[in-house]
């Protein structure tokens, strides 16, 4: 089975150790050598000696994958034995949620406009060859303003999955009603507003997302999103509510008497933008996840076994026994 990594799932190796630090790092080293020996026992294996496990990890026959998912809060380890399960891979999706890495999710958005998009430009080049006296954006003035509707949605997925994301990472143990209650109020319709969802950014993670575009950028965003509402809600006419926007001064020379004149031009200047916004929000919150990741795993294991105590390692005997 081939699959791909995600930060659903690390693979534990030195690096990872050496996220957790002081007696998270003692406690977690414990546990997860205790796994490894366990699972070499059981399959009648010869496990290595802990101070062994813990060198070139990435090399070994035997890896162990951390899941950590964000949406439904699992955590679980799993052995990945090449022997066994064939080249070194990750898993792809939440075994519990079934949700995938959010950059995924978007990537696929990304593409499923692609195949979209690829499609119109073919019906638009053969109706320009039957009429070629019509102008390009009146032959693909439907066709554009479906195309900038979904990138539109696109955005939307951007702010509000990620926000979704970081704010299960961050109150990750909290069982709270309200909480979730909250969560789902914002993500549910907030998203399509960005300067609203930079606000809930800015106040849930002290995370400015705007202070991290170039200016052009986070206007186009704003223009999509101004656009796709007027279409949506005024049938493509340009209306008293877009005219009262910033992105009307930035586009009125697009108008047309009441038509909006969108061009392949004006559409593949905002998928740039759009593709620009996913590399800087996704880096944004693999840094914050990233950070936070080592902390909630340790946690949630040591409120399994409060005590290293009760983590049972085998003694210097059995380990040679084993060996």
């Amino acid at each position: 089975m081939n699959l791909e990594q995600n930060e659903l799932y690390t693979m534990i190796d030195e690096k990872f150790i050496d996220s957790f630090q002081g007696n998270h790092l003692t406690f977690m080293k414990k546990y997860y050598y205790k796994y490894y020996y366990d699972y070499c026992v059981f399959h009648h294996g010869k496990p290595l000696q802990e101070s062994e496990f813990y060198r070139n990890m990435h090399r070994r026959r035997i890896k162990l994958y951390q899941l950590c998912c964000p949406y439904c809060r699992t955590i679980l380890l799993f052995v990945h034995d090449t022997k066994m399960h064939g080249k070194d891979s990750c898993l792809n999706y939440c075994c519990n949620c079934g949700r995938t890495s959010t950059l995924k999710n978007i990537i696929n958005q990304i593409s499923r406009y692609k195949r979209f998009s690829y499609i119109n430009s073919i019906g638009l080049k053969t109706i320009k060859e039957q009429n070629p006296e019509k102008e390009d954006w009146l032959i693909g003035y439907d066709c554009y303003q479906f195309e900038l509707i979904e990138l539109a949605s696109i955005i939307e997925i951007i702010f509000r999955d990620y926000f979704e994301a970081l704010i299960y990472i961050s109150n990750y143990g909290i069982e709270n009603e309200y909480i979730r209650k909250i969560i789902k109020m914002h993500t549910g319709n907030d998203f399509m507003n960005i300067e609203k969802a930079n606000n809930n950014f800015k106040k849930a993670f002290n995370i400015d997302l705007k202070s991290h575009f170039e200016k052009g950028i986070w206007n186009d965003l704003l223009d999509i999103v101004n656009i796709r509402n007027m279409v949506v809600h005024n049938n493509g006419m340009v209306d008293n509510h877009f005219k009262s926007t910033k992105s009307y001064e930035r586009t009125k020379k697009k108008i047309n008497g009441d038509l909006f004149k969108l061009e392949r031009a004006d559409i593949n200047k905002y998928l740039s933008s759009v593709i620009y916004a996913v590399t800087i929000i996704s880096n944004l919150y693999l840094e914050y996840y990233y950070e936070h990741q080592s902390k909630v795993i340790a946690n949630h294991y040591f409120n399994m076994y409060p005590s290293t105590n009760e983590i049972k390692l085998p003694s210097s005997e059995e380990s040679e026994n084993n060996s």
